[in-house]
This record gives C-alpha cells, structure tokens and sequence, in this order.
C-alpha cells in the first residue's frame, strides 16, 4: 500500500471543480454575515502604540472610540445596501451590520494623549507613551 500525500491545493482544485460542475461562478449562495470584525494592525514604536484599521465604506461619525479601565473599543456599523427587495445577490463577501474591537493597554501609556484619524477608509488610533516610561539610553559603568 502506498501513501500518498494529501495537498492543500489537491483539495482547492477538486473543490473548484465541484463549484464548475454544479454551480456557475454567479451562482454562489448570499452570504448574511451579522457579526464582523474589521481588521487591525497594531504597531509600537519607542514614543507611541498605532493602531490602523480599515474600516470601508463608513464614515467618521459612524465610527465610535471609547476608552475605560484601560480598555479601547472600536465600534460602529456598516448599514446594508437594501435599495430593492426584488434585487438577487450572487455573491457577497462585504459584511454588514455591528462591530466591536476591544484592546486592553498597557499602563505605559498616557490616556489623556490618544488621537484618533480617519481618512479614505482607514482609522488610524496613535496612543502615547508615558514619557516617563519611555525607554531611554542609559550608559552602565563596569567595575
């Protein structure tokens, strides 16, 4: 008996296969996803945290940003497109309805110094460090 070894891709093809036979490629079911999440990078440097999301299709007054007990939520919610009830969609992968991101910060940071932007899509949330916290060059002599 041999064994052969099972790919990802093996499976991807036979799967795309199936979808030709049976299906149309308009002819995916619709998809009513209720709960998303936008994705989010989080990056520090030694003066901030950054936190990027992009959040398409909002705007800035649908967009909420709250801070307590040292914890930021992002929420906000993305109305779905409802111009006609007889409208069919083939396929959808947009998400519609309410979202939430709760982050839980670190006591380095100064709550009072947190600035928020949004601009083509994307938020962009700069948190600063306590300046006392900061990391600086310290020299240490040897005995």
């Amino acid at each position: 008996m041999t064994l052969v070894k099972w790919k990802q891709n093996s499976y991807n093809e036979l799967d795309s296969m199936v979808k030709t036979i049976f299906n149309t490629d308009w002819n995916f079911p619709s998809q009513n996803i209720q709960e998303w999440a936008p994705p989010v990078d989080i990056k520090e440097t030694d003066k901030v945290f950054i936190i990027k999301s992009d959040i398409t299709g909002l705007t800035k007054k649908d967009i909420k940003i709250n801070i307590k007990d040292r914890l930021l939520t992002i929420s906000g919610e993305r109305q779905e497109d409802v111009n006609n009830s007889d409208d069919y969609y083939h396929y959808r992968e947009r998400s519609t309805g309410k979202f939430h991101r709760s982050f839980n910060l670190p006591e380095s940071i100064d709550e009072d110094k947190i600035k928020a932007n949004f601009k083509n899509g994307v938020l962009i949330i700069e948190i600063e460090k306590h300046e006392d916290i900061l990391p600086k060059e310290k020299e240490i002599k040897i005995n």
